[in-house]
């Protein structure tokens, strides 16, 4: 295992050098990439420009391997402060934990290269800690401007709008002090997906608090824009779902996914046992199978106060279980080496 880097400190907003000795906070980002550059040049400039703002901040890319340019193009930055590190991880989390290593900020802050960030992004992030003691931060990820239909829906279906305390944040878009994230461990490097729903329930656990601030928010240009592909990432997250199983917790995304087995089981035996006329038996396995989405739909509008188009939601919410149903086959046959990302 290498590790090559290239460290120079963004300059602050006067325009000097900045470095941690003389900032009260300072913040190390960790970008995780591999073949970044259908994003980078929408992302990497807000970074920076959030950086340069803030001061006292360097910005770390971790590269997983990447081959299309992305090296070239990070690279170019080397005059701002941009850090690049080889590092070729077999987890996500794995990555993360490596790039938290390299540097000894206050903060860290862990950014996917596919988003974009506001330029007041790390003094909002800051400020949220400090004023409300929390141990991190950060925003449900919103969805860029002239979203697909699937992107739009799923934002709408999650993103809840108000400053509240939460069990987790994507880590797409997490803030953390390093004290509370070097007490917690970091990110489990075994798992393959869900890394950050797992912290989240350490970090609460420890009597940590996270709390989500709409100001700390990112915009996230990565997603799903086909039915195939929303099947196929969620697939993947569902690759690491029993992380958060355990003995104390039974995570709800879990229970709704037995609770679609259950039913679709009980669905197939209604069309052979039921006394039924045969489109009736029909009706009543076509509901067994929109159960579970209708009730994460109720759920999702009672906590968002919205209600996106109901025919759609429930769609991707039925797709979503159906998903995380061949994750859960994926890992029991042993097959999650071949879902590397």
């Amino acid at each position: 295992m290498t590790e090559h880097a290239r460290q120079l400190v963004v300059p602050d907003s006067r325009g000097e050098g900045a470095s941690t000795s003389s900032h009260v906070e300072s913040i190390d980002v960790v970008i995780p990439v591999l073949n970044g550059m259908a994003y980078l040049e929408r992302t990497t400039p807000t970074v920076l420009a959030a950086a340069r703002r803030a001061g006292g901040v360097t910005v770390n890319y971790v590269d997983n391997g990447s081959i299309d340019g992305t090296l070239v193009y990070l690279e170019s930055f080397a005059h701002e402060g941009v850090r690049i590190h080889h590092f070729r991880g077999k987890s996500i989390g794995g990555m993360r934990n490596y790039g938290a290593r390299v540097g000894s900020a206050d903060y860290l802050s862990f950014i996917d290269a596919d988003c974009a960030i506001p330029e007041r992004y790390f003094e909002d992030a800051l400020s949220t800690i400090q004023t409300t003691g929390a141990a991190a931060t950060g925003c449900e990820a919103h969805a860029p401007d002239a979203p697909h239909w699937i992107e739009a829906t799923w934002h709408a279906l999650h993103y809840v709008g108000v400053d509240r305390d939460v069990h987790y944040l994507n880590s797409a878009n997490f803030f953390i002090q390093r004290a509370a994230f070097d007490r917690v461990g970091g990110f489990r490097e075994d798992l393959k997906t869900g890394e950050d729903a797992e912290i989240g329930q350490r970090i609460t656990e420890a009597g940590l608090r996270i709390r989500e601030c709409t100001r700390v928010h990112a915009v996230h240009f990565g997603n799903p824009k086909s039915i195939g592909a929303f099947y196929r990432r969620t697939v993947w997250h569902g690759l690491g779902m029993f992380g958060t199983v355990n003995s104390r917790r039974f995570d709800k995304p879990t229970m709704m996914m037995a609770l679609h087995l259950i039913l679709t089981i009980g669905g197939i035996a209604s069309l052979a046992l039921l006394p039924l006329a045969f489109g009736w038996r029909v009706a009543v396995a076509v509901a067994c199978q929109l159960i579970a989405p209708a009730l994460t739909l109720a759920h999702r509008a009672r906590q968002t106060k919205r209600v996106p188009r109901i025919d759609v939601a429930i769609f991707l919410y039925w797709l979503y279980y159906w998903a995380r149903l061949q994750a859960v086959w994926i890992v029991a046959t042993g097959r999650t080496h071949r879902y590397n990302k």
